[in-house]
């Protein structure tokens, strides 16, 4: 089986769930995405991928000491199919696309790799991933690297300035704002997405980027860390490099937590360096008594957020 990656999908006995870490001897711990029902996928929420895990294979989920949460682990030997977001976006512009995001995605592609983006260092994820597409459905590309990353950005900029594509209007920003489930007020929420500049519209669809880093660039994979319980702080950013990998993070000037870190897209970008912000989420410590704040333990991450209260000079 080819070595699996964050943002990879695996499938096993109809379950279709994304890779979020690959640190587990055992197999990847996974977030449950899709269940197949016949010819069709269902997506699952947070409580519906429990359901469907603790109804089919309960041994699946694991209550981990170290992270203080229960966790999907699927066995290695359990995996049927990895699909993989490079493979796809290949497959995409080669073949032919039947359904109107994949002729959406395909354009999309293209565009990017016209503007100089490495074809081979993009993909597409999520619902376009694993087929499960809809009318309404997003084109989440994922970039492998920063440089890429960056490129990527510088792209989608200068293809919003050109008039190929177009940046996304109020309709936009509140389907996206309530499809994320995010907190807080809608003019909130756009004036943190405005400033990442990973989002517009193309060909009537929506377009989104993210990074996975490379493994030099030094992806976080399940540090030795305990929960300590639910916390707020507010505190300034003195370093924000690490702000669009996965997972997010942010190094703070702060007298006891040293970071803040989020595995939930929303939060990705959120904070630049010099930023004043407020967070909240899980406080956790790890062996050497180091603090961070987890922001983003579920998709919906309710009662977690990270929210920028003043921006830096």
């Amino acid at each position: 089986m080819t070595t699996l990656r964050p943002r990879d999908f695996i499938e096993c006995d109809g379950l279709l769930a994304a890779v979020t870490s690959i640190a587990h001897p055992e197999g990847p711990v996974v977030t449950p995405r899709y269940a197949r029902e016949g010819h069709a996928l269902r997506k699952l929420d947070t409580a519906a991928a429990r359901d469907w895990v603790s109804t089919r294979h309960p041994e699946w989920l694991v209550d981990s000491p170290l992270l203080g949460v229960e966790i999907v682990l699927v066995p290695t030997g359990a995996i049927e199919c990895v699909h993989r977001p490079e493979t796809r976006a290949a497959a995409l512009r080669a073949g032919d696309a039947l359904h109107p995001i994949e002729l959406a995605a395909r354009r999309v592609l293209d565009a990017l790799v016209a503007q100089g983006v490495p074809s081979a260092r993009i993909g597409v994820t999520g619902s376009l991933l694993v087929g499960a597409m809809q009318a309404a459905s997003d084109i989440d590309v994922v970039t492998y690297g920063r440089s890429t990353f960056a490129l990527a950005r510088a792209a989608l900029d200068a293809l919003v300035a050109s008039g190929e594509w177009s940046a996304l209007g109020p309709a936009h920003w509140r389907d996206a704002w309530q499809r994320r489930g995010a907190p807080g007020e809608l003019d909130t929420y756009i004036r943190h997405e405005e400033r990442k500049g990973t989002k517009a519209i193309a060909s009537g669809v929506r377009v989104d980027l993210s990074l996975l880093q490379d493994e030099e660039e030094g992806i976080a994979e399940a540090p030795p860390y305990r929960k300590l319980g639910r916390h707020v702080l507010e505190a300034r950013v003195r370093d924000a490099s690490g702000a669009f990998d996965y997972p997010a993070r942010y190094l703070l000037a702060h007298a006891e937590v040293d970071a803040l870190v989020s595995y939930t897209a929303t939060y990705a970008g959120q904070a630049s360096a010099g930023d004043l912000v407020r967070a909240s989420g899980w406080l956790e410590q790890d062996a050497a008594g180091a603090r961070r704040l987890l922001i983003g333990t579920s998709r919906e991450a309710e009662g977690e957020s990270l929210t920028v209260l003043v921006r830096g000079a």
